[in-house]
C-alpha cells in the first residue's frame, strides 16, 4: 500500500504537458473532537441477521457530529486540463463512529485497524467549467443554500450525483439529479408492498424496485439587490427512473407519476439591502392537498418547513473581518416522511463496521442513519440559531462561536407517518437543548495549524425523555499538518 500511495503522489506531482495540470497532498490532524451525541449510541435494532448478528440504528445528532471529524490522515489528488475540466478526490482514514462516540476523550486518531472507518471515499468528483455555469458529476455536498440550516436538500453529508448549474445574465437554472441507497430492513419490505399503505394516487399499484433516486429542478433570477427562486423537489421511490422521470426541463406533475413520487415545492428569496449583507427565506410545501382531483374522503396533509435568515460581513480593515449569522427554522411533524420508505425525503447511509467483535452476542456491522433530505435535524422542530465568526486580515487566526436554542418534538424522520399527521408541532414529550460550540484556529505556518475549542449543552427531556434533564461538555484541541 505505501508503493501505490508515493507512485500516486509522484504521478499527480510530476503532470507537466501543456494545459493540464496535477496536484496531490497529505493531511495529517491529530487530537480532540468532542461533540454533542446521542445518549445512546443506537436508538434500536434495525434487522437481525442471526443469533448475534445485526443492523442498528444510529441517532441523528450523532451521525451530524460524526461527519464533522476531521480524518486523521487524508490523501487528495487533482488534476485539470486548463481551468475547464476538473478532477478531485480525497482518500481519508478516520475513526469508526462508534469508536469514536464509545471514546471519553474523542480522539480523532487510532492505531487499531478494528477502529478504521471503511466508508470511504467521503468525496471524488469531475467539474465541466463553462462561461455560463458547470456541470459537476461524482460524490460530493452540492451547494445550493445561504445557510448550513437550509430546508432545501440540507440534510445528508454528501450526494451520489450530477449537478448541472446555468447562470446567464440575471437567470438562474439547477438541475440535480442523486442516487440514493434504497436499501430496506425486513419491516420495511413489508411496507413497502403494502397495498393499504399506498396513497390513492397509486390506483392500488405497488412500486417494489429497488431504486431512490432525488431530481431537483430550480429556476429563479439574482440580481444586485437580491434573488428569488422556485424549486421542485421530486422523489422517484420504488420504480427505476426513465427518462421522462428526470429531463432536466419537466417539473411540477408533467411526468403523469401514479403513486412512485413524492413532490415538494419551495420558494426562496433573498434581499441585499446593503452591502455585504443578506436577507433570506425558504418555505418549503410537500403533498400539497388541492381542492380538485383528490379522491374523496381521504384526509390530506399539506406539510411545510420555514427558513428566515439574516448574515452580515463586517470589514475591519487592518484587523480583519466579523461574519454573522442567525437563522429560525420551523419544521411540521411529518416533514421529508411518508407512508412507503422508499417515498421519504431520506438520504440513507449504511456505516460498515469492524469495530464490534463477532463473537460477542451484540455484534453488529451495520449502523444505518437517515439523513433528511431538508432541514438538518429533521422534523418537528422549532430552532434558532446564531453563529459569529472572525478572521484577522492576515487569515493566521480564525475564530467561530456557535449558539443555539433548539426545540423538538418526538415525531422522527422513521415513525409513523400518519400518527405524526395528526398531531401539532412538538408533541409528545419536546427535547429542549441551549447549545454552545467555540473553536479557534492558529496557522502557524504554511503548513501547520493549531486549533483548540470547548462546548456545552444543556438538554432538557434529551432524547425525548421525560425529566432526562443533562449538562453536557466537551473539548476539541488538536494540530493538523497539511
Amino acid at each position: 500500500m505505501p508503493h501505490v500511495l508515493f507512485l500516486l503522489l509522484l504521478l499527480f506531482s510530476q503532470a507537466k504537458a501543456e494545459n493540464i495540470g496535477g496536484s496531490a497532498y497529505i493531511k495529517i490532524n491529530a487530537g480532540l473532537w468532542g461533540a454533542p451525541t446521542a445518549g445512546v449510541f443506537a436508538a434500536d435494532t434495525m434487522e437481525k441477521f442471526g443469533d448475534n448478528w445485526r443492523a442498528l440504528r444510529v441517532p441523528l445528532q450523532t451521525a451530524r457530529y460524526f461527519e464533522t471529524l476531521p480524518p486523521f490522515f487524508v490523501l487528495g489528488l487533482g488534476a485539470n486540463y486548463k481551468d475547464n475540466f476538473l478532477l478531485h478526490a480525497e482518500f481519508p482514514l478516520r475513526r469508526d463512529i462508534e469508536a469514536w462516540h464509545q471514546d471519553p476523550y474523542k480522539r480523532t486518531y487510532t492505531f487499531a485497524p478494528s477502529e478504521l472507518d471503511l466508508n470511504v471515499p467521503a468525496e471524488a468528483w469531475g467539474q465541466w467549467n463553462n462561461p455560463a455555469g458547470f456541470v459537476k458529476f461524482g460524490r460530493f455536498k452540492p451547494e445550493l443554500a445561504p445557510t448550513p440550516n437550509t430546508i432545501i436538500l440540507g440534510g445528508a453529508p454528501h450526494h451520489d450525483a450530477v449537478h448541472w448549474k446555468f447562470a446567464a445574465g440575471i437567470a438562474r437554472y439547477d438541475f440535480l439529479i442523486v442516487s440514493l441507497n434504497a436499501w430496506l430492513d425486513s419491516t420495511e419490505i413489508k411496507q413497502q408492498q403494502d397495498v393499504n399503505a399506498t396513497i390513492p394516487n397509486a390506483r392500488g399499484r405497488v412500486y417494489t424496485e429497488p431504486s431512490k433516486n432525488l431530481l431537483l429542478h430550480r429556476v429563479g433570477i439574482d440580481g444586485r439587490f437580491g434573488y428569488i427562486s422556485i424549486s421542485e423537489q421530486s422523489l422517484i421511490g420504488g420504480k427505476n427512473l426513465e427518462f421522462r422521470d428526470f429531463s432536466p426541463f419537466t417539473a411540477w406533475h408533467n411526468n403523469f407519476s401514479y403513486g412512485y413520487s413524492k413532490m415538494s415545492t419551495a420558494l426562496e428569496a433573498g434581499l441585499r439591502p446593503i452591502k455585504n449583507s443578506e436577507f433570506y427565506w425558504q418555505f418549503v410545501m410537500e403533498d400539497i392537498q388541492s381542492p380538485v382531483g383528490e379522491v374523496e374522503g381521504d384526509k390530506g396533509y399539506t406539510t411545510l418547513a420555514f427558513l428566515a435568515g439574516y448574515k452580515q460581513k463586517i470589514p475591519l480593515g487592518n484587523f480583519g473581518e466579523i461574519e454573522s449569522r442567525i437563522d429560525a427554522v420551523r419544521t411540521d411533524p411529518q416533514y421529508n416522511n411518508n407512508k412507503v420508505p422508499l417515498q421519504k425525503m431520506t438520504s440513507r447511509k449504511i456505516y460498515n463496521s469492524n469495530f464490534r467483535e463477532q463473537g460477542k452476542p451484540d455484534f453488529a456491522d451495520m449502523y444505518i442513519v437517515d439523513y433528511p433530505l431538508g432541514y438538518r435535524r429533521g422534523p418537528d422542530a422549532i430552532d434558532l440559531w446564531w453563529n459569529l465568526k472572525y478572521t484577522t486580515a492576515n487569515k493566521k487566526f480564525g475564530a467561530e462561536l456557535e449558539t443555539a436554542y433548539l426545540r423538538q418534538g418526538d415525531c422522527e424522520i422513521y415513525s409513523g407517518h400518519k400518527e405524526c399527521s395528526e398531531r401539532k408541532i412538538l408533541g409528545g414529550t419536546e427535547e429542549k437543548l441551549f447549545l454552545l460550540d467555540f473553536l479557534a484556529n492558529y496557522f502557524y505556518s504554511k503548513y501547520l495549524s493549531i486549533y483548540a475549542g470547548a462546548g456545552f449543552l444543556n438538554a432538557k427531556n434529551k432524547d425525548n425523555i421525560s425529566k432526562n434533564n443533562k449538562n453536557d461538555a466537551w473539548l476539541k484541541a488538536g494540530l493538523a499538518i497539511f
